[in-house]
């Protein structure tokens, strides 16, 4: 049983966190950050929810499998890897290409990015699949 001020917590600190977690996952490859860092950071505030709310409430309205983000994320991390040796590359060897947008400036895309992203379906799916099954266990 939790407390009105720890579901109003959860309730404020759910959307903070979840686009904190994003800018780490961005920010990744240049800063620190990445696709871990932000993955736990999600995957804690999700728990955070579980725990505030209840298993079987975020069930009634939120029950993503969370099995398939895992494998989601491994396999674009693995074609991601995989991706330099159809180029005639060296395995895991990163692209890099700066593009120029009217509003933004000159923006750098990295084939790294997607290793990240990858990383963070991992991390997410792996620790919400082990919080759910410890959660659903009686």
């Amino acid at each position: 049983m939790t407390t009105l001020i720890t579901k109003t917590i959860t309730k404020i600190c759910l959307p903070l966190v979840i686009l904190f977690s994003i800018s780490l996952l961005l920010a990744g490859h240049n800063n620190p950050g990445g696709g871990f860092i932000g993955g736990v950071m999600f995957a804690s505030v999700i728990a955070l929810t579980y725990v505030a709310f209840g298993l079987n409430y975020i069930k009634s309205f939120f029950n993503p499998d969370w099995g398939n983000w895992f494998g989601f994320g491994l396999l674009l991390a693995a074609l991601t890897a995989f991706s330099a040796i159809a180029f005639s590359h060296n395995f895991f060897r990163s692209a890099v290409e700066f593009i120029h947008l009217p509003f933004f400036g000159e923006i750098e895309l990295v084939s790294a990015g997607l290793f990240d992203i990858g990383v963070y379906f991992v991390v997410i799916g792996g620790l919400l699949s082990i919080f759910k099954n410890v959660g659903d266990d009686e």
